[in-house]
């Protein structure tokens, strides 16, 4: 079935379920009606079928007895130009063996056709049942039964309204108050008297509208939950105050465009009742991208959108039916510029969506689309009509639903839809200026090769039915005569993915579906600006790429989910793949590119490193004290930003095996036969231990082909990817235990930045201590984020915090020297208790080094006891390097002169200390050598 419309699962038996397969959506075919399994979901039975077109969107348990089943059936169609919701074989059936058989009720209810109906039972009183009815202006209202269903009454004549039942037509029932009902709507009805009045629930301000799924506590009236199009609220005070659930990325986006922005570009979107939404593709903080980076200029239902090329404080916005805006980010201010008939021209037919179109030969040049082509040349302030009516120009009232005309009085429901015989696509080619292709919602694609002048319609599209929809029209960078076109004929039961190119501007088409698996409806297709094989396309069922124009198809699996694409861009400058999902936001593919090259380095079976994108340079920020939510909490929704710095993408075809890994691989085998395994003799079981497994490793030079960083990569076969911070090495000591709680604010040793300038990357196979080069170096470029002070030296920064940071090693090592004769000293003081040869001046050499010990200790780390007091002290050598590794390291700006005094008075004090570190270790052995020679046990860290 295309739509479940509820899920019943017995109260006394949870492997009994009913379902209710809702009535056709479109007009394809099926079994809908109930269907009930009573092993868990194992088997299923159609229970209860009316045809074709009837399905069932609601069904409600008796309150106290489940053998008792309501059902309300719905039957209705939907082609391209309407909905026809409602029909003869609409209405409500009940059961009295829990789905097994059903019979019709009929009595006081609408006798002419039904359309949608909502039902309702109630634990407060089990005779009830509750009925919002989709009928005519006489019978259409909200009925009751207080005899289990047998016989109805009209209790007012209220049913949702807004964008119609077809959209809202769920009913609750309060388990306490059998007189208190809740309507789904725009804004929530409430009736609390039985259905014979509704008012609203609350002033519709404190959450948002269009709710479609409602909850009520059974243990606490007060207490409700409310699904609406912008997400989940709840209430605690019955409606008067919600709280919103903001961690559900759950937006359902139709279309969206892309600006130029640095560094990051930013997404405009049109979303369903969220209107139009303007955010960014990236942030420069550590929280990635938040609720808070997004903000809507324009409100209802929003569609296509596009920023200025040029421009990007220049946005083209529009609600549902073509009311189109252009937005000023400077200023905030939306205009409306949608074009305006003339006083003798026909009635404008806009599409919900209507298309947009900026020239990519000049950006104040835009086109538009009601049933004909607009052009303006002035963004909009003005508008020429440059062809006539490039649709069927139908009458939708005249078209058949279930098989025949309808009477016009009929229960369309029509309100919130499209005009028919609409535009629904528009391009231009990119390499001829005025070569123009416009499709159709009623299956028309034509072409236009002098601006709009003279028009003709396009070949026929192969196996197409007649009035498909023209999802998208894309045309080629590549050739000026190629063009692709994107076709939906799912509202006719056509489920195939319908694509097609032309290699004549539309005279003949070809289809390039390839091996898309059947029942793939497909949105949009956009081309590579660089390779003309390389495709992308969004479906119903996600993203998929060709590496040979059409041919054949692979779907992108890793992060994206199984769900409508409506729209994809793709970003030329940084070679992001950008997709709108219905129902779960936007999706960035970060740097695509590497598809460019993919199939190559798979058939030359080669270890490959490939082309990096260049890398912004500058400091992620810290907005909320720590990396994380320590502040907002986990219900404040955060997308992950990218790994700052650059991204290294490879293809690893084959790795050397362990001997213990061949072992493996020969007994699985034997294992599958059923055959002995060899024992492998001991040589060969030691040498086991000694091989490790080979490692990936990528080298960072820069532009001086001196080496600053190695990266260790996965090992595995496939393409991965890993990240380079752009620092250089952490100067800590190597430390491999890993703390079992680590706060927020502490984050991993890492090293300062490295300069602004040109690098490259070298990927590398070591085993058995041999390392390989795989191929060559790749280039790229660490680009400054130009919001450092004006005239900083990029080069004397980084060179100054590598010179705080090889003190900075020097100092950790120093220290952890220390920390090592500390440990030492534990060892010698039980050792000196067990040598019996051991004097008085073995003891007192002792106490002399210990005592050394604490005065080395104060001079690097500062006075122990006065900061156990937690008192004030002189800066340290250690504190001195510190306070720059603190205050700088995550900065690019210029050291201050405090910062340059500290690294001075920090660099003259090691020096001495250095020295005198190293006479005192030398007298630590000494003293070690002068123990074991009077025959003390071995102690941790003495020389044999």
């Amino acid at each position: 079935s295309e739509h479940i419309g509820k899920i019943l699962v017995d109260p006394r038996n949870s492997d009994v379920v009913l379902v209710a397969a809702e009535g056709p959506l479109w007009s394809s075919g099926g079994d809908r009606g109930v269907y009930k399994t009573t092993d868990g979901g194992k088997t299923w039975a159609l229970v209860l079928e009316i045809d074709k077109n009837t399905g069932v969107t609601d069904l409600e348990f008796h309150p106290t007895n489940p053998d008792i089943v309501y059902a309300a059936t719905y039957q209705r169609r939907r082609h391209i130009w309407s909905l026809l919701g409602g029909g003869p074989k609409s209405g409500i059936y009940k059961s009295s063996n829990n789905g097994t058989s059903w019979r019709a009720i009929t009595n006081g209810l609408p006798q002419g056709d039904m359309g949608k109906i909502g039902l309702a039972v109630t634990p407060a009183d089990a005779s009830l049942v509750y009925a919002t009815i989709e009928a005519d202006k006489q019978e259409k209202g909200f009925y009751r039964s207080t005899d289990e269903g047998e016989s109805w009454e009209k209790r007012s004549s209220y049913i949702s309204g807004g964008t119609g039942p077809h959209y809202y037509q769920e009913i609750e029932v309060s388990s306490e108050n059998p007189d208190l009902i809740y309507q789904m709507d725009v804004f929530i009805h409430v009736s609390r008297d039985g259905g014979k009045s509704f008012d609203y629930l609350g002033n519709g301000r404190e959450k948002h509208s269009d709710n479609h799924a409602f909850w009520i506590d059974p243990n606490n009236g007060q207490h409700l939950i409310a699904g609406t199009d912008a997400g989940l609220y709840e209430s605690f005070d019955n409606g008067k105050k919600w709280r919103h659930f903001p961690n559900l990325p759950i937006s359902q986006f139709y279309k969206l465009g892309l600006d130029n922005a640095e560094p990051f570009y930013n997404i405009v979107g049109g979303a369903q009742d969220l209107g139009t939404l303007i955010g960014p593709s990236r942030t420069m903080t550590t929280e990635g991208i938040r609720n808070r980076d997004w903000y809507v200029p324009l409100g209802a239902d929003g569609y296509d959108s596009q920023f200025d090329p040029k421009d990007d404080n220049i946005a083209y916005i529009e609600i549902q039916q073509g009311l189109l805006h252009r937005y000023d980010r400077r200023s905030h201010e939306v205009l409306n510029i949608q074009p305006q008939a003339g006083p003798n021209d026909p009635p404008e037919r806009w599409n919900w969506d209507s298309p947009i179109l900026i020239s990519p030969h000049d950006n104040n040049r835009i086109y538009f689309g009601s049933q004909r082509v607009w052009r303006s040349d002035n963004q909009g302030n003005a508008w020429t009509a440059i062809s006539g009516d490039l649709t069927t120009n139908t009458n939708r009232y005249e078209l058949a639903l279930m098989d025949r005309v309808w009477s016009v009085d009929a229960l369309y429901d029509n309100g919130a839809m499209s005009k028919y015989a609409t535009l629904t696509s528009l391009a231009e080619s990119p390499l001829v200026e005025g070569l123009l292709y416009s499709g159709s919602d009623d299956g028309l694609i034509h072409i236009s090769e002098d601006g709009g002048a003279n028009w003709q319609k396009s070949g026929a599209l192969p196996k197409v039915p007649t009035r498909s929809f023209i999802n998208d029209i894309e045309v080629s960078s590549h050739d000026a005569n190629t063009v692709f076109a994107v076709v939906d004929a799912h509202k006719f039961g056509d489920y195939r993915p319908l694509l097609f190119k032309s290699n004549n501007r539309g005279k003949s088409w070809t289809s390039i579906a390839g091996d898309l698996p059947e029942g793939t409806i497909v949105w949009v297709l956009k081309q590579d600006h660089q390779n003309k094989n390389l495709l992308f396309i969004g479906t119903e069922y996600g993203l998929y790429f060709s590496y040979n124009q059409g041919t054949n198809w692979v779907k992108l699996k890793n992060g994206v989910p199984t769900i409508p694409f409506r729209d994809i861009e793709l970003h030329q400058r940084d070679n992001d793949l950008v997709g709108a999902t219905f129902g779960r936001g936007f999706y960035v593919l970060d740097d695509y590119s590497v598809l460019r090259d993919l199939s190559t380095a798979v058939a030359a079976k080669s270890n490959t490193l490939f082309a990096v994108r260049n890398a912004w340079w500058y400091v992620p920020s810290v907005p909320m004290q720590a990396k994380g939510m320590p502040t907002l909490g986990s219900t404040s929704f955060a997308s992950d930003n990218p790994p700052f710095g650059a991204t290294f993408t490879y293809y690893l075809d084959d790795l050397p095996k362990t001997p213990k890994a061949e072992r493996k691989e020969i007994e699985k085998d034997a294992r599958k036969k059923n055959t002995s395994a060899t024992f492998p003799g001991y040589n060969k079981l030691r040498s086991e231990l000694n091989e490790a497994a080979p490692q990936i490793l990528l080298l960072v030079s820069n532009e001086n082909g001196d080496p600053i960083r190695w990266l260790e990569g996965t090992n595995k076969k496939g393409l991965h990817r890993t990240n380079w911070d752009l620092r250089l090495p952490a100067p800590n000591p190597i430390n491999l235990s890993t703390p079992a709680f680590k706060p927020p604010w502490v984050g991993d040793a890492e090293g300062p930045l490295a300069a602004p300038g040109n690098y490259t990357v070298e990927l590398f196979l070591e085993h058995n201590g041999n390392l390989e080069s795989q191929g060559k170096a790749q280039s790229f470029t660490v680009k400054p984020v130009p919001t450092a002070p004006t005239n900083t030296d990029f080069q004397a920064v980084a060179a100054f915090q590598q010179k705080t940071s090889d003190l900075m090693r020097a100092v950790s090592g120093a220290g952890s020297q220390l920390s090592a004769v500390n440990e030492r000293f534990r060892f010698i003081n039980a050792a000196l208790k067990q040598t019996p040869k051991a004097t008085a001046q073995h003891f007192a050499q002792f106490k002399a080094l210990k005592d050394k010990l604490a005065a080395l200790r104060l001079r690097l780390w500062g006075d122990p006891v006065r900061q156990q007091l937690n008192e004030s002290t002189v800066p340290s050598i250690s504190g001195r390097v510190g306070q720059i590794v603190y205050g700088h390291w995550d900065t690019r700006q210029a050291p201050t002169q405090t910062f340059q005094n500290n690294l001075t008075l920090a660099t003259s004090a090691f020096s001495e200390f250095e020295q005198d570190l190293k006479n005192y270790l030398e007298e630590v052995v000494q003293y070690e050598s002068d123990l074991k020679a009077i025959g003390a046990p071995y102690t941790k860290g003495r020389g044999f």
